[in-house]
């Protein structure tokens, strides 16, 4: 029965990907002509109503490039019948560069933490879909997460003789459990304006890699004290030999 939902599933989505991928390419064409008419007008235009109406324009385009490029990187994910080539990447610091990007990128400043602790730790994962991968996770985050200090963390720890484990948590209200329950589901969004592939792509990307990506509702200290959270963890497959010298590492699974 796991056989034939499985095949289902990826024949299912196989379809799915095939109607997307036209319709994302029909769209592209006018949506570009579109972006670029209207910037043109935008440069002719002094009226304050008006500039509105373009950065209206504008803004809407963008969502929808954003939303036809998802539906791309879909159909890409997708196509891959082979797991990736392996790629060993340092996680600590990949993470920190791609965070510190993004919070300059979003004016994050103090409302996003890291507390990396794994120096040297190799994971066998391609640094540009790690990176998609914490963007999609932190967009997320910051969408509900609270304005407070520490609002959005991220985090790395060691499983001994175990995987790899990168967390993005934030302090967001509780997800209501129907939300929950299609959490990684193509299309499925609690918003009017998401594609509903963000997660989708970050799951199947770990995939790939032979990585998993959890939705949990967990605490963490903040300010000496328990903070509920959502919390999305990573385990990440270390590459060979890929054990720090520095520090112990955790024994729980």
């Amino acid at each position: 029965l796991r056989e034939m939902e499985a095949r289902l599933r990826t024949e299912k989505l196989a379809a799915m990907g095939r109607m997307s991928a036209a319709v994302a390419h029909e769209i592209r064409n006018p949506l570009a002509a579109i972006s670029q008419a209207n910037a043109l007008l935008e440069e002719d235009l002094t009226s304050p109503s008006q500039l509105r109406l373009t950065a209206m324009v504008r803004q809407n385009a963008e969502r929808l490039g954003h939303i036809v490029d998802d539906v791309l990187d879909v159909v890409r994910v997708q196509g891959q019948s082979e797991p990736f080539a392996a790629e060993t990447l340092e996680l600590d610091a990949n993470v920190d560069e791609f965070c510190t990007e993004w919070a300059a990128q979003h004016g994050a400043g103090s409302r996003l933490q890291l507390q990396l602790t794994m120096p040297e730790v190799q994971v066998q994962f391609s640094p540009e879909h790690l990176r998609r991968i914490l963007v999609n996770l932190l967009d997320n985050a910051a969408r509900y997460a609270t304005r407070q200090a520490g609002a959005i963390q991220v985090t790395t720890q060691a499983v001994r003789h175990g995987p790899a484990l990168l967390m993005v948590w934030s302090d967001g209200p509780p997800l209501e459990p129907s939300v929950r329950r299609h959490l990684f589901e193509p299309f499925f969004s609690s918003e009017s304006r998401s594609s509903g592939l963000g997660l989708f792509i970050c799951r199947e990307l770990c995939e790939r890699h032979g990585a998993e990506i959890v939705y949990e509702r967990c605490a963490v200290e903040r300010d000496g004290r328990a903070l509920e959270g959502n919390a999305f963890h990573i385990r990440l497959r270390r590459a060979p030999g890929g054990h720090s010298s520095w520090g112990p590492e955790s024994s729980f699974s």
